[in-house]
């Protein structure tokens, strides 16, 4: 959390900077473009909303958190007793985050390209089957009631490239093509459910593995006082990893709607729902444990969910931080479908900075 109370310093900082420097708000129409609002862009998990002028740079940062507690089978709650009936652990809690830096430029007023480097690091703590030892051939110890693996390091690179089909004064068109690069390691290793090193399950895993191609397409929308729309966007996936196998494809829609109270901050809602494809194929090496454990099992991977979001966007229209932009996002999940059985989704978190110049 110690990037969240960075982030929200500066929040403050600008605030304090800005707000004396406020004043009255007079475009009731559209004398500006939609770069000089805090509604400007989209909410913070919406990407490929935006492209900027010829020769414009934007650099950012982000961190985001994504939390689970719990697990689902399909979209009812289930139990640790009822997981110990098949396997030898149940997922106790498990946070992701990722510490995302992007830069994106502007080839012509019509189209930008974007980068973006991540760097991800996951949590699992298991709970372990207090009748383990009992399955133990061996007779050796058993392993502790609770079990915590990690994994950090450098995730896969994504690059994109935006056009502005439609640029109206009240609306915008864009379309997005990009591309990931299995930069991220698919090698990690860890503790098991039976107390030995081995390679992390799939979801620890620091990326795909596997090239995707990431096509998008977006309509923005926005009025004197508040601003919305909506995006499509799909991750496929171009065959099979080193490994033996490949993640299912993604397909997500979102929309959102953003109202500006002043000319500094705006506040959005924003809902998305997505499916994703189940794991093909498998790797040897998690394979081996995959009756014990359910994160190594690729049929409990993918299925479908909505989630719900609140943003605060902050904006500065003056001064010697003109066009830096911070916002916050903050989501919660009102429907849950996984495939077999998997962590429950409780909360994201998902908080950055972005300046133009």
């Amino acid at each position: 959390m110690k990037n969240i109370k960075i982030i929200a310093l500066a929040v403050f900082l600008f605030a304090g900077n800005n707000i004396s420097a406020q004043t009255k708000d007079t475009t009731n129409s559209f004398t500006c473009c939609s770069c000089c609002r805090p509604d400007g862009d989209a909410p913070l998990g919406v990407m490929t909303d935006h492209t900027h002028g010829k020769g414009q740079w934007m650099i950012s940062y982000s961190f985001m958190e994504m939390m689970t507690s719990g697990n689902r089978n399909g979209t009812a709650r289930i139990s640790d007793d009822e997981i110990f009936q098949n396997y030898f652990a149940s997922v106790d809690k498990m946070t992701m985050t990722m510490n995302m830096f992007m830069v994106m430029y502007g080839i012509t007023d019509k189209l930008s390209v974007m980068a973006m480097a991540n760097i991800n690091s996951n949590k699992m703590s298991m709970n372990m089957d207090p009748t383990m030892q009992m399955h133990m051939a061996d007779g050796g110890p058993m392993p502790p009631a609770n079990m915590t693996s990690s994994t950090t390091g450098v995730g896969d690179t994504k690059l994109y490239a935006t056009y502005n089909v439609q640029d109206k004064m009240s609306s915008r068109i864009l379309l997005g093509l990009g591309v990931s690069i299995p930069t991220g390691s698919i090698e990690q290793t860890a503790l098991n459910v039976s107390g030995d090193t081995t390679k992390s399950t799939y979801s620890m895993q620091l990326g795909t593995g596997s090239f995707s191609i990431i096509p998008a397409v977006t309509y923005a929308g926005q009025e004197s006082a508040y601003s919305w729309g909506v995006s499509a966007f799909a991750n496929i996936v171009t065959g099979a990893n080193s490994e033996g196998y490949q993640w299912g494809n993604q397909y997500t829609g979102t929309g959102w709607f953003s109202y500006k109270f002043s000319r500094w901050i705006s506040a959005s809602i924003r809902a998305e729902v997505g499916s994703t494809g189940k794991i093909m194929g498998y790797d040897n090496a998690i394979a081996l444990y995959s009756a014990n454990d359910p994160t190594a099992n690729t049929g409990n991977y993918g299925g479908t969910h909505g989630t719900a979001f609140l943003g605060i966007n902050f904006y500065v229209p003056d001064g010697s931080c003109k066009d830096l932009r911070l916002a916050i996002e903050y989501g919660i999940p009102f429907y849950q479908n996984l495939n077999g059985i998997q962590p429950s989704m409780q909360s994201s978190l998902e908080a950055g900075i972005r300046y133009m110049f």
